[in-house]
């Protein structure tokens, strides 16, 4: 059987009036979430449920536990915004739908194969809620797929990137692993990295009980943190940088030294193929090459000249490079899942059309704080780490304006000043998503 490819999805994001009626809900939808193969087969959707702190307390789960929670949960996204430096554009009073506030209880996403088959899914899922009653739809958020126009990864991207490419190799995952996805060992080996990274109640890279939180371990058991991120692509204003930020770097616009910028600010080539591996022109073959492109270190470029220091990528995941402070990277990663939203602004366009596109951001860990706040206020807003000013941000997801800056070692003009802000928060979530075990116990009131 052919593998259907799930690329049209729907995020749903709910209010609980009645616990009783959510948790009557629950008992029906329990019966397909986490992407069960019959459900899948036979109605070609998928749907996972995870909940927000405000959302458990509804749904009754006990004080015990809901203390038990890590802070950065229970404060939520927008609690957190100035541990993540969600500050200026990014702040939350700008945010969308209500998101990261107190009336936003759960999150329902739905994967499928087709526009037609994501409003079919829809229609279930409404006429359960409408059928039990108490439960409201606050804001809804479609995505899609897009196609990058290599093949390589399993999508797009706006801005023009092959994605993602990259994910961390999980020990016992099903998942085959390849030379640069996991933890990098002294001998410049790689194996995949432990469970409990990902996953409660498994072991981590530092101790076979994993993370503790929350409490018991039935209600933690094979659950997880997701967070969910909009957030909007500003594809004009990237487009017209890539003309003047190679013209001030490299005294030339023509298209190589535009792909070349590029290339510079994410840290791959927008195939796919990484700058640390090909620095001087994009290699397709090692971007199609999943036993080599992510095959790298970083070594012997302590200065950036291959790829910058502050590239994307290379900030989200330094490997081998050195840190200002003794970090371990392999407690700082995450699965993440990037999924599109908006139409494509058409090819040559440099003015902006007003249409909201972007990328929705989810990023799976089994510690908010220690995984995705770390990257997101560390690695992310901030140079020092790495040895660069410490003003300096990421170029692609950082606050532009006046006194932002891009450090492109090599370069005929090493510095580019004054970039646009070419990403901008519009709401987020953090969300526990219970394991099915776990799900059945906030069901039936176990914890």
């Amino acid at each position: 059987m052919e593998p259907i490819l799930m690329r049209y999805g729907r995020h749903i994001f709910l209010k609980f009036h009645d616990g009783a009626n959510a948790r009557t809900w629950l008992r029906a939808l329990y019966k397909r979430v986490n992407g069960r193969s019959q459900e899948h087969q036979a109605r070609k959707f998928t749907v996972n449920i995870g909940f927000t702190y405000e959302g458990l307390k509804a749904l009754g789960l006990s004080q015990r536990s809901l203390d038990s929670f890590p802070e950065a949960f229970r404060a939520g996204m927008r609690g957190r915004a100035a541990e993540v430096s969600d500050v200026g554009p990014h702040a939350p009073e700008h945010w969308e739908g209500g998101l990261g506030g107190p009336d936003i209880h759960a999150m329902a996403w739905i994967r499928t194969d087709s526009d037609k088959g994501r409003e079919e899914a829809m229609q279930i899922l409404r006429a359960e809620l409408e059928a039990v009653g108490g439960i409201e739809i606050r804001f809804v958020q479609d995505t899609k797929a897009l196609a990058h126009e290599n093949g390589i990864g399993s999508e797009g991207q706006h801005f023009g990137y092959a994605d993602p490419i990259s994910q961390p190799a999980i020990e016992g995952g099903p998942a085959p692993h390849y030379p640069g996805d996991g933890v990098l060992e002294a001998d410049n080996t790689w194996r995949p990295v432990k469970p409990g990274e990902f996953l409660l109640g498994y072991e981590d890279e530092v101790g076979p009980e994993g993370t503790q939180a929350p409490e018991p371990l039935e209600l933690r058991l094979n659950g997880t943190y997701l967070v969910f991120r909009k957030l909007y692509q500003d594809v004009a204003a990237f487009r017209r940088f890539l003309v003047t930020a190679a013209r001030s770097l490299y005294g030339s616009d023509g298209e190589y030294h535009q792909e070349l910028v590029a290339a510079k600010l994410l840290g791959r080539w927008r195939s796919g193929c990484p700058l640390d591996l090909s620095p001087d022109a994009d290699d397709p073959e090692i971007a199609a090459d999943p036993e080599r492109r992510n095959d790298f270190t970083y070594e012997g470029d302590d200065a950036g000249l291959r790829c910058p220091l502050g590239a994307h990528l290379r900030r989200s995941n330094p490997r081998a490079t050195p840190l200002t402070h003794a970090t371990a990277v392999r407690r700082h990663r995450l699965l993440r899942r990037g999924v599109e939203y908006g139409p494509l602004l058409p090819d040559g366009a440099l003015e902006d059309d007003g249409v909201d596109r972007g990328l929705i951001n989810m990023f799976i860990n089994a510690d908010i704080e220690r995984q995705f706040e770390f990257v997101q206020n560390e690695w992310m807003k901030g140079g020092e780490f790495i040895g660069l000013d410490p003003d300096e941000q990421d170029p692609l997801n950082g606050v532009g304006g006046e006194g932002s800056m891009l450090s492109v070692p090599g370069a005929k003009r090493p510095f580019v000043f004054d970039l646009p802000t070419f990403v901008t928060v519009k709401g987020g979530e953090y969300l526990f998503v219970p394991g099915l075990n776990a799900l059945d116990g906030l069901i039936e009131r176990r914890f």
